[in-house]
């Protein structure tokens, strides 16, 4: 099996991975750099100067990718816009490399070794600082596909509402992501959240208490969420499992909860779909990593 160097990287942070035979050792966590050179820097950091005890490199990266090569748009890193990260990973390094949506990477782990094996059809998605997510389907005697997407740009309520970072109006991305709950809770009560604390976890903290405010902001996000799985379901019957991870939808699932299971058992059209299973990623936050690494191994091993 090969021992592949996997980056995980999303708005908020890029996490550094060694993956052999589907064991991931986590080496180092970085916020989100900034540039292709602060990407650069930051793998010669990991990696301490070099990547030749690596057979190659998997990227898994949050965003519209084509061909496993070129980002075509990621709303929350748009320095990367139009580059080719394999044609960069291989002059850079001089190491082969395969990119790939972080969302379809994790789904894959899921079906290897997560919440989605035995499943044959699920959804995966990540509400953490942008809303991404992929399709699973299991056809006897065939293989698995999974099928990439961006739930975030769905729009709910029309073209009207806050600016995503994809440059449109009224994404769900732009209503009820961490990253658009974070700016909110930030711009509502800055004065009162203490020095380095962040404002999610402040969220958190006040919903635990019973603020009012904390608990009607969650029941707003719960339900958005719920009404965009809905549609999800009413579009596809053979969906069986909800599966979620990312670091804002874990830490508050326990408050949106009971508001996704409302709007859902009011909206979803199929009666197996009413009490569908809504369950955490068993992987999070190692998932991306196992389908980066398993991405690269179809290819190059």
């Amino acid at each position: 099996m090969a021992n592949v160097f996997t980056i995980d990287g999303g708005g908020d942070k890029f996490a550094y991975a060694s993956v052999k035979n589907g064991k991931v050792i986590l080496l180092k966590t970085f916020h989100s750099p900034t540039s292709i050179d602060g990407l650069k820097g930051q793998i010669l950091k990991v990696a301490h100067g070099g990547l030749k005890k690596y057979d190659g490199m998997g990227i898994a990266i949050a965003g519209v990718v084509q061909n496993n090569e070129t980002i075509i748009q990621s709303p929350n890193l748009h320095w990367l816009d139009t580059i080719n990260l394999k044609e960069w990973s291989q002059n850079a390094f001089g190491i082969k490399c395969w990119v790939t949506n972080d969302l379809e990477a994790a789904g894959i782990g899921e079906l290897k070794e997560g919440e989605l094996q035995g499943v044959r059809c699920g959804i995966i998605d990540t509400i953490s600082t942008g809303l991404g997510g992929c399709t699973i389907i299991r056809i006897p005697g065939a293989k698995e596909v999974v099928i990439p997407g961006e739930p975030g740009h769905m729009v709910n309520f029309g073209l009207q509402g806050p600016l995503c970072g994809c440059g449109k109006f009224g994404c769900n991305e732009a209503r009820y992501s961490g990253g658009a709950i974070r700016r909110r809770v930030k711009q509502l009560f800055g004065d009162q959240i203490p020095s380095g604390m962040d404002p999610c976890r402040f969220l958190d903290q006040e919903a635990d208490k019973g603020r009012p405010w904390a608990l009607q902001l969650y029941k707003e996000v719960g339900e958005g969420i719920g009404l965009g799985w809905a549609n999800t379901l009413n579009r596809n019957g053979w969906i069986e499992k909800i599966v979620y991870m990312g670091k804002f939808g874990v830490y508050g699932m326990k408050h949106m909860r009971p508001h996704i299971e409302e709007v859902i058992q009011i909206g979803a059209m199929f009666s197996h779909h009413k009490d569908i299973s809504i369950v955490q990623s068993s992987l999070w936050p190692n998932g991306a990593h196992i389908g980066a690494a398993a991405i690269f191994e179809e290819h190059e091993v």
